[in-house]
C-alpha cells in the first residue's frame, strides 16, 4: 500500500468519524432546545430571601405622620395631587440642554464682571498683537 493510499484512507476514517459525532452532538443540542422548560410559580411575597416583604396592615387610626402618609399613598392619585397643588403639570419643566451645557461651561450671561483675572490691564497684552503680526511676517518667509 502506497503513502498517498494511506493518508487518503485515514483522511476519510477522521471525516467520517467526526461527521459522526458532529450529528450527535447537534441531534443533542436541537432536543434540548426545542424541550420547554418547566416553569414554577414565584414564591409567595417574604418567603425568598429575594422576594419582596409581605404587605403589613396599616393602622390609620394610630394618629402617627407615618400612618397618615401611608394612608394618602394608598388613596391619592396623580389627578389628586394636581387638583390639591393646582399645577395642572407646570410645576414640571423640561430642561433646557443648551442652556444647562452653557452654565457648566461657565458661559452664562452675567450683568457684573467675568470671574477670574482680567489681563486686559497688563502690560504685554498691549504688545501680544505686535508680536502677533511679527510672528505671521517671518513664517510667510520661510
Amino acid at each position: 500500500m502506497k503513502l498517498d493510499q494511506l493518508r487518503r484512507i485515514i483522511r476519510e476514517e477522521v471525516r467520517a468519524a467526526v461527521k459522526e459525532e458532529l450529528q450527535d452532538v447537534i441531534t443533542e443540542a436541537v432536543k434540548i432546545a426545542s424541550a420547554v422548560p418547566k416553569m414554577t410559580p414565584a414564591p409567595k411575597p417574604g418567603t425568598s430571601s429575594w422576594s419582596a416583604s409581605k404587605p403589613t396592615n396599616l393602622k390609620y387610626n394610630d394618629g402617627s405622620i407615618n400612618s397618615m402618609l401611608e394612608m394618602t399613598k394608598s388613596s391619592m392619585t396623580g389627578e389628586d395631587f394636581n387638583n390639591v397643588m393646582n399645577t395642572g403639570g407646570s410645576m414640571v419643566k423640561k430642561p433646557n440642554f443648551a442652556s444647562g451645557m452653557a452654565q457648566s461651561m461657565g458661559m452664562t450671561e452675567n450683568k457684573g464682571p467675568a470671574p477670574g483675572i482680567d489681563i486686559s490691564n497688563l502690560d504685554f497684552v498691549s504688545k501680544a498683537k505686535a508680536i502677533y503680526d511679527k510672528s505671521l511676517e517671518k513664517g510667510s518667509k520661510l
